[in-house]
């Protein structure tokens, strides 16, 4: 999920090393990294300007922001589908009873602490960028333990923060943006374990600890994002720290890691059963496994024929639910569960649907911009309307098609990405010093295959573009990595030929 050094720097002297062989300058080092990403966050998002970048509300945001005791100061009290962001906020107790849990309602509840009485989503925006700088300051410390340049492994994960793509979502309130806040941590925390070594003790818990936390902020904010919490425990249970006893912290992390999420994980499905089960049943039925397998898959779902008129129709947005009709209420009301483990079940059985539905989701990070949420502040006058764009809310047919057809981004580019990430992770035993960059393409490449398993398992193509959202964050990730990986696999055998050629040119 990160990336290792270009180790054809290796060949190259520190200077300064300390008494244990260790750099000096690092405390500095790591104090500039975590200034430049914080800079870099500030300047994408533009937080200095009087109009900073943020994302529109599409309704989700109330569930989070009610528990931070949050108020829209907007003309019909009401913050979603304005034409922008809503800017300000009463500051209050809670308005609701039960908030989505998140990390995410944690860090706004925060920011809420010196508000003064009035709060906006800009505050969220220095909030996060603080903390990436935070996280990414740490990890340059810990990467640079083998030489100063290796602290430069942690700037990969952080370069897509350049785009206003992905940071954007820290001004706003949804829970993604602590969703990438933890992703990036995982990440740099990932890099600094890739080239560092088991002598490199402290650094290496830094590091580890960075890995897990990530993993635990990104599951906590949405039970969505578990597959970064999977990346994070496994590469944790995978590292070696110290010479005589090395598999001891590593494993120990991941255990404690995987513990401390059990509750959050459980109550988070809980709810997501308590709230959601019927929307989530519907949208993957008629969304996904109809549109995908035709008509005749009505009966294995045991819906009787006439369901097939639904096909392509989400919960939300689409045309009027059947409410009423008696197999609808019974399938989707009454069985969700039973609904929805027959289609995922039905998928299975046939895996080339299944595949085609998983590549529709990776084709949906190509436009994680996510235009129909807009990035300019609303007006207060402005009238929330019902709802958005039926198309890219992925709820109605044929209108997504539409909106995947209309992009000019290569449809195959982000299948192709995960495959080559794959392979070359598969393969990294035999690509000398590039092998470190192979390996970190292909854990964030899988880990956003994962994240779009998930995504289409769950709530079909529903919403797809924004649930792929930080999936395609880590398609670029990985796509950087596999940048590197090319570059080492060159320039490595370029310098040794230089180094050869300058050695026979010295003893003759």
């Amino acid at each position: 999920m990160a990336t290792g050094t270009a180790d054809a720097t290796d060949t190259l002297p520190s200077s300064g090393p300390t008494s244990d062989g260790r750099p000096s300058g690092r405390v500095p080092l790591g104090i500039g990294a975590g200034l430049a990403a914080t800079l870099l966050v500030v300047l994408a998002l533009r937080l200095f300007s009087g109009r900073p970048l943020g994302v529109e509300d599409n309704g989700d945001g109330y569930r989070l922001f009610c528990g931070a005791g949050l108020t829209p100061l907007t003309a019909d009290g009401y913050a979603s589908w304005r034409g922008g962001w809503t800017t300000d906020f009463a500051v209050g107790p809670p308005t609701c009873p039960d908030p989505v849990p998140s990390s995410a309602l944690v860090i706004a509840r925060a920011t809420t602490l010196v508000s003064g009485g009035t709060w906006s989503p800009t505050a969220l925006g220095w909030a996060y960028a603080v903390l990436v700088g935070l996280v990414v300051g740490l990890a340059a410390w810990a990467a640079s333990a083998g030489g100063r340049r290796r602290g430069l492994a942690v700037a990969v994960p952080v370069l897509p923060l350049a785009a206003a793509t992905f940071p954007r979502f820290f001004v706003s309130t949804y829970s993604e943006p602590a969703g990438l806040l933890g992703c990036v941590t995982t990440a740099v925390g990932v890099a600094a374990l890739l080239v560092t070594r088991r002598e490199h003790r402290a650094e290496r818990v830094v590091a580890l600890v960075l890995t897990a936390a990530g993993g635990l902020v990104a599951t906590t904010a949405k039970v969505a994002y578990i597959p970064v919490l999977a990346a994070a425990i496994g590469v944790c249970a995978l590292v070696a720290v110290g010479v005589r006893r090395p598999h001891r912290v590593g494993p120990a992390i991941a255990v404690v890691t995987a513990l401390l999420a059990v509750a959050p994980v459980l109550a988070a499905l809980e709810r997501q059963a308590q709230f959601y089960a019927p929307v989530n049943a519907h949208n993957l039925v008629f969304t996904t496994t109809l549109l995908e397998m035709g008509p005749t898959a009505t009966s294995a779902l045991g819906l009787p024929p006439e369901a097939a008129a639904l096909t392509g129709n989400g919960y939300f947005n689409g045309p009027p639910r059947p409410d009423g009709v008696a197999w609808w209420e019974g399938a989707i009301l009454q069985r969700p569960s039973e609904t929805r483990n027959a289609a995922l079940l039905l998928l299975a059985e046939h895996p080339a649907t299944a595949a085609r539905a998983v590549g529709v989701g990776l084709q949906a990070t190509t436009l994680a911009d996510l235009p129909y949420l807009d990035s300019s502040p609303a007006t207060f006058e402005a009238p929330s309307s019902p709802d958005g764009h039926p198309g890219w809310s992925g709820a109605r047919q044929p209108d997504l098609a539409q909106v995947l057809d209309d992009t000019r981004r290569p449809p195959w580019l982000p299948s192709a990405l995960v495959l080559l990430a794959l392979v070359a992770a598969a393969t990294a035993r035999w690509q000398g010093r590039a092998a470190r960059w192979s390996l970190a393409a292909g854990l964030a490449a899988g880990t956003a295959l994962a994240l779009i398993v998930v995504a289409v398992a769950g709530d079909g193509y529903f919403e797809m573009f924004k649930h792929a959202w930080l999936a395609a964050y880590l398609l670029a990730v990985s796509g950087l990595c596999l940048a590197g990986a090319a570059v080492t696999a060159l320039a490595v055998p370029l310098i040794a030929r230089r180094s050869r050629a300058r050695g026979e040119g010295a003893q003759g």
